[in-house]
C-alpha cells in the first residue's frame, strides 16, 4: 500500500536513477516499518518547466510524497522522511533545500491492493496468512 510519488523535471532523472531510487525507496520503507516489499509501490511523475511553482515562482524542486498506513509512531515517519532525504540527495545530487518531502497516513481499512483490503501496521503476517491462496494465485507470495 504505500505510496511513494516523486514529482521532477523530465530531465532530470535517467531510468536507472529511477530504478536504483525505487530500489531505496523500497529498502527504506521496508527496514524502517517492518513492512513487506511486496507492499512498496514507487511512482515518477515529470513536472516540465513551468509546471511546478515554490512560493508562486517557477521552481526546479523535487517532491517526494508518500502515501503510508496510519499507525506509525512519530518516531518512525521522522526516520523515514530523515532516510529519504539522505538517499535522494545522495542519489540524485540534489541539495536537501530542493527537496520537499511529505507523508499522509491512510487508515488501512481505506487501502486496497489485490482486491484484498489491507491490515493494520503489524498484522501483516496474518494477513498474509488468511489470503495465501489468493495471494498465491495473484504471484504475489
Amino acid at each position: 500500500m504505500p505510496i511513494y510519488q516523486c514529482v521532477t523535471r523530465p530531465e532530470f532523472l535517467t531510468d536507472d536513477k529511477r530504478a536504483e531510487i525505487a530500489k531505496e525507496i523500497t529498502r527504506i520503507h521496508c527496514e524502517t516499518t517492518g513492512a513487506p516489499a511486496a507492499f512498496v509501490n514507487v511512482l515518477f511523475l515529470d513536472a516540465p518547466e513551468g509546471r511546478l511553482f515554490t512560493a508562486g515562482q517557477p521552481s526546479s524542486h523535487s517532491v517526494i510524497g508518500g502515501d503510508i498506513r496510519h499507525g506509525r509512531d512519530v518516531e518512525t515517519r521522522q526516520e523515514l522522511l530523515r532516510a529519504l532525504s539522505t538517499m535522494w540527495t545522495a542519489i540524485t545530487g540534489q541539495p536537501e533545500a530542493e527537496l520537499i518531502l511529505g507523508l499522509r497516513e491512510v487508515p488501512s481499512e481505506n487501502a486496497m491492493e489485490a482486491g484484498l483490503i489491507f491490515p493494520p501496521p503489524g498484522q501483516e503476517e496474518a494477513w498474509f496468512n488468511a489470503n495465501r491462496e489468493r495471494l498465491t494465485e495473484l504471484g504475489l507470495n
